[in-house]
Protein backbone atom coordinates (compact mmCIF):
# COMPACT_ATOMS: atom_id res chain seq x y z
CA UNK A 1 0.00 0.00 0.00
CA UNK A 2 2.87 2.65 0.93
CA UNK A 3 3.99 1.85 -3.19
CA UNK A 4 0.64 3.09 -4.10
CA UNK A 5 0.57 6.15 -2.15
CA UNK A 6 4.86 7.18 -3.35
CA UNK A 7 3.48 6.25 -6.80
CA UNK A 8 0.47 8.61 -6.53
CA UNK A 9 2.49 11.30 -4.73
CA UNK A 10 4.90 11.18 -7.84
CA UNK A 11 2.19 11.26 -10.13
CA UNK A 12 0.51 14.09 -8.58
CA UNK A 13 3.62 15.79 -8.68
CA UNK A 14 4.45 15.40 -12.34
CA UNK A 15 0.70 16.36 -12.57
CA UNK A 16 1.42 19.61 -11.13
CA UNK A 17 4.49 20.29 -12.35
CA UNK A 18 3.67 20.09 -16.10
CA UNK A 19 1.78 23.04 -16.66
CA UNK A 20 3.74 25.34 -14.88
CA UNK A 21 6.95 24.16 -16.80
CA UNK A 22 4.34 24.28 -19.72
CA UNK A 23 3.53 28.01 -18.75
CA UNK A 24 7.35 29.01 -18.11
CA UNK A 25 8.46 27.63 -21.14
CA UNK A 26 5.85 28.50 -23.49
CA UNK A 27 6.76 32.32 -22.18
CA UNK A 28 10.70 31.66 -22.99
CA UNK A 29 9.59 30.87 -26.38
CA UNK A 30 7.49 33.81 -26.83
CA UNK A 31 10.16 36.30 -25.63
CA UNK A 32 12.80 34.47 -28.22
CA UNK A 33 14.35 33.09 -25.61
CA UNK A 34 14.43 29.27 -26.48
CA UNK A 35 13.13 27.42 -29.32
CA UNK A 36 9.81 25.36 -29.15
CA UNK A 37 12.18 22.21 -29.22
CA UNK A 38 14.04 23.27 -26.45
CA UNK A 39 10.50 24.37 -24.53
CA UNK A 40 9.25 20.82 -25.04
CA UNK A 41 12.66 19.09 -23.45
CA UNK A 42 12.48 21.66 -20.66
CA UNK A 43 9.28 20.88 -19.92
CA UNK A 44 9.55 17.24 -19.91
CA UNK A 45 12.60 17.36 -17.83
CA UNK A 46 10.67 19.04 -15.05
CA UNK A 47 7.88 16.65 -15.12
CA UNK A 48 9.70 13.94 -14.83
CA UNK A 49 11.97 15.51 -12.39
CA UNK A 50 9.43 16.91 -10.25
CA UNK A 51 7.59 13.60 -9.95
CA UNK A 52 10.76 11.63 -9.25
CA UNK A 53 11.92 14.19 -6.11
CA UNK A 54 8.15 13.78 -4.67
CA UNK A 55 8.25 10.02 -5.31
CA UNK A 56 11.52 9.99 -3.19
CA UNK A 57 9.93 12.83 -0.82
CA UNK A 58 7.30 9.87 -0.37
CA UNK A 59 9.39 7.27 0.52
CA UNK A 60 11.54 9.27 2.67
CA UNK A 61 8.53 10.14 4.64
CA UNK A 62 7.01 6.89 4.89
CA UNK A 63 10.06 5.38 5.61
CA UNK A 64 10.64 7.90 8.58
CA UNK A 65 7.14 7.37 9.76
CA UNK A 66 7.77 3.67 10.19
CA UNK A 67 10.96 4.22 11.84
CA UNK A 68 9.27 6.84 14.37
CA UNK A 69 5.57 6.52 15.19
CA UNK A 70 5.68 10.17 16.66
CA UNK A 71 7.11 11.02 13.53
CA UNK A 72 4.09 9.36 11.83
CA UNK A 73 1.16 11.31 13.61
CA UNK A 74 3.07 15.11 12.64
CA UNK A 75 3.39 13.57 8.82
CA UNK A 76 -0.25 12.36 8.74
CA UNK A 77 -1.45 15.63 10.09
CA UNK A 78 0.67 17.26 7.43
CA UNK A 79 -0.84 15.12 4.84
CA UNK A 80 -4.08 16.22 5.21
CA UNK A 81 -2.88 19.85 5.07
CA UNK A 82 -0.80 18.84 1.86
CA UNK A 83 -3.35 19.87 -1.13
CA UNK A 84 -3.84 22.94 0.38
CA UNK A 85 -0.67 23.87 0.99
CA UNK A 86 0.28 22.40 -2.80
CA UNK A 87 -2.45 24.56 -4.04
CA UNK A 88 -1.90 27.91 -2.21
CA UNK A 89 2.27 27.18 -3.38
CA UNK A 90 0.73 26.88 -7.23
CA UNK A 91 -1.62 29.81 -6.76
CA UNK A 92 1.32 31.81 -5.43
CA UNK A 93 3.74 30.77 -7.95
CA UNK A 94 1.78 31.31 -10.82
CA UNK A 95 1.36 34.95 -10.22
CA UNK A 96 4.93 34.75 -9.53
CA UNK A 97 5.60 33.53 -13.11
CA UNK A 98 3.00 36.60 -14.63
CA UNK A 99 5.00 39.07 -12.73
CA UNK A 100 8.21 37.58 -13.96
CA UNK A 101 6.80 37.73 -17.28
CA UNK A 102 5.39 41.09 -17.43
CA UNK A 103 8.88 42.29 -16.15
CA UNK A 104 11.24 40.19 -19.07
CA UNK A 105 8.55 41.91 -21.45
CA UNK A 106 9.05 45.44 -20.15
CA UNK A 107 12.78 45.00 -20.10
CA UNK A 108 12.68 43.78 -24.17
CA UNK A 109 9.98 46.64 -25.48
CA UNK A 110 12.77 49.30 -23.05
CA UNK A 111 16.23 47.71 -24.71
CA UNK A 112 13.82 47.84 -28.32
CA UNK A 113 13.32 51.77 -27.22
CA UNK A 114 16.69 52.22 -26.51
CA UNK A 115 17.62 50.83 -29.90
CA UNK A 116 15.11 52.42 -31.44
CA UNK A 117 16.61 55.35 -30.27
CA UNK A 118 20.37 54.93 -31.31
CA UNK A 119 19.43 54.54 -34.75
CA UNK A 120 17.30 57.45 -35.08
CA UNK A 121 20.52 59.12 -33.59
CA UNK A 122 22.42 56.97 -36.40
CA UNK A 123 20.00 58.66 -38.73
CA UNK A 124 20.35 62.19 -37.63
CA UNK A 125 24.43 62.03 -37.68
CA UNK A 126 24.38 60.56 -41.32
CA UNK A 127 21.48 63.77 -42.00
CA UNK A 128 23.86 66.10 -40.62
CA UNK A 129 27.15 64.61 -42.23
CA UNK A 130 25.21 65.04 -45.74
CA UNK A 131 23.91 68.28 -44.90
CA UNK A 132 27.87 69.44 -43.81
CA UNK A 133 28.99 67.93 -47.21
CA UNK A 134 25.83 69.99 -48.86
CA UNK A 135 27.00 73.19 -47.48
CA UNK A 136 30.87 72.37 -48.18
CA UNK A 137 30.03 72.01 -52.18
CA UNK A 138 27.76 74.93 -52.22
CA UNK A 139 30.74 77.07 -50.73
CA UNK A 140 33.63 75.70 -53.42
CA UNK A 141 31.06 75.80 -55.96
CA UNK A 142 30.47 79.72 -55.14
CA UNK A 143 34.37 79.52 -54.75
CA UNK A 144 34.95 78.46 -58.47
CA UNK A 145 31.76 80.16 -60.10
CA UNK A 146 33.64 83.48 -58.45
CA UNK A 147 36.64 82.05 -60.01
CA UNK A 148 35.15 82.15 -63.31
CA UNK A 149 32.94 84.65 -63.60
CA UNK A 150 35.91 87.15 -62.34
CA UNK A 151 38.43 85.93 -65.21
CA UNK A 152 39.81 88.72 -66.86
CA UNK A 153 38.01 89.33 -70.15
CA UNK A 154 40.84 89.49 -73.20
CA UNK A 155 39.47 92.08 -76.16
CA UNK A 156 38.39 90.12 -79.55
CA UNK A 157 37.30 87.70 -80.98
CA UNK A 158 40.64 85.84 -79.82
CA UNK A 159 39.83 86.72 -76.11
CA UNK A 160 35.99 85.69 -76.40
CA UNK A 161 37.36 81.93 -77.79
CA UNK A 162 40.24 81.56 -75.10
CA UNK A 163 37.82 82.64 -72.42
CA UNK A 164 35.20 79.90 -73.97
CA UNK A 165 37.88 77.56 -74.26
CA UNK A 166 38.90 77.84 -70.48
CA UNK A 167 34.72 77.54 -69.33
CA UNK A 168 34.64 74.36 -70.98
CA UNK A 169 38.06 73.27 -69.48
CA UNK A 170 36.73 74.45 -66.22
CA UNK A 171 33.18 72.70 -67.07
CA UNK A 172 34.67 69.22 -68.01
CA UNK A 173 37.11 69.59 -65.00
CA UNK A 174 34.22 69.63 -62.78
CA UNK A 175 33.08 66.22 -64.59
CA UNK A 176 30.38 67.98 -66.63
CA UNK A 177 29.26 66.70 -69.92
CA UNK A 178 27.49 67.99 -73.31
CA UNK A 179 24.32 65.69 -71.43
CA UNK A 180 24.77 68.38 -68.68
CA UNK A 181 24.77 71.23 -71.13
CA UNK A 182 23.98 72.02 -74.30
CA UNK A 183 27.02 74.77 -74.40
CA UNK A 184 29.51 71.61 -74.10
CA UNK A 185 30.12 70.33 -77.03
CA UNK A 186 31.05 66.22 -77.43
CA UNK A 187 35.06 67.11 -78.36
CA UNK A 188 36.51 69.99 -77.55
CA UNK A 189 36.53 73.47 -79.73
CA UNK A 190 39.85 74.05 -81.59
Amino acid sequence: MPEDSHFNSAVNAAVTAAPFSLLINALRVVRGEISVEEAITATLNDTVNGGAVRGATAFVNTTLAAACPPIAIALTALTKAEPALAFAGMVIEFFKLLEDHKQNVRNYYKSLTQQELARLQEIENELIYEHQKNLDFLAEMKTINQEITNRPIAPGIEGAMERLRESIAIAQSLGLTSADSKLLPDSQLP
